[in-house]
C-alpha cells in the first residue's frame, strides 16, 4: 500500500533527479533535443507503464486542473478503455488521456518514463551487454536524427562526424527500473508499488 510518506518522498526524489541529472542530459545533448511545445508524438502512441506512486502523483496534478479539463479526462479515459480488444494479446497502444490539445495537461506531475524521454538512453542485458534506445521520434526527423543510420538503426559515429555537431551523443544509464533503483541506492525509503501500463490503472 502507498502511503502519503511514500508519495512524498518521491516527489523530493523525483525532483532531485530532474534538477541533479536529468536537465544536465538534456542540456548535454541539446543539439540533438528537437522537443518543444505542442510536440506531442512520444504522448500519441504508447503504453506509458508506471508504478502505483507515480500513479498518485499523476492524480495529484489532475486533481489541480480545472473541471473542464478533468472530465475532458475522463472522457477520453472512458474512450481509450472502450475501444480495447478485450481478447487481444497485441500491447494495447493508445494516445495518453492526460494529453490535450497536444499538451501534457499534468506536465509538472508527468511520470518517469516521461521525463526522461528525447534522450538516448540504454539497458544492461543478463549478460551485461549494453543495448541504446532511440527515441521514436527519429523517424520523424526529430530527436538524433542527424546521426541516425536507418538502415542500421544505429547511431552512426561516421554520421557524428560528417555532421561537426561538437557534443558527441551519448547515451545515458537512464531508464525508469534504474531511476526507480537508485532511490534504494540513495537509501530513499520509498514504495514504488506495481507498475503496469496506464490506462490499467484509470
Amino acid at each position: 500500500m502507498i502511503t502519503i510518506k511514500d508519495l512524498q518522498g518521491y516527489a523530493e526524489y523525483i525532483n532531485f533527479v530532474e534538477k541533479k541529472y536529468l536537465k544536465k542530459f538534456f542540456d548535454i545533448q541539446k543539439p540533438y533535443i528537437h522537443c518543444k511545445e505542442g510536440c506531442a508524438g512520444c504522448c500519441q502512441v504508447g503504453e506509458y507503464p508506471v508504478s502505483e506512486v507515480e500513479l498518485m502523483y499523476m492524480v495529484a496534478g489532475f486533481r489541480n486542473l480545472p473541471e473542464e479539463i478533468q472530465a475532458q479526462i475522463i472522457a477520453k479515459t472512458d474512450k481509450i478503455k472502450a475501444e480495447r480488444k478485450p481478447d487481444s494479446k497485441e500491447k494495447y497502444l493508445y494516445e495518453c488521456p492526460f494529453l490535450i490539445n497536444n499538451r501534457c495537461s499534468i506536465y509538472n506531475n508527468r511520470a518517469i518514463i516521461c521525463r526522461t524521454h528525447g534522450l538516448l538512453f540504454y539497458i544492461t542485458d543478463k549478460d551485461g551487454k549494453k543495448h541504446n534506445k532511440i527515441p521514436a521520434c527519429v523517424n520523424d526527423g526529430l530527436n538524433y536524427s542527424e546521426v541516425f543510420d536507418p538502415k542500421l538503426n544505429i547511431i552512426s559515429p561516421e554520421m557524428w562526424e560528417a555532421s561537426k555537431i561538437p557534443v558527441e551523443p551519448k547515451a545515458y544509464n537512464i531508464s525508469r527500473e534504474v531511476i526507480m533503483d537508485n532511490a534504494k541506492n540513495a537509501e530513499l525509503d520509498i514504495n514504488f508499488g506495481e507498475s503496469k501500463a496506464l490506462i490499467d490503472w484509470l
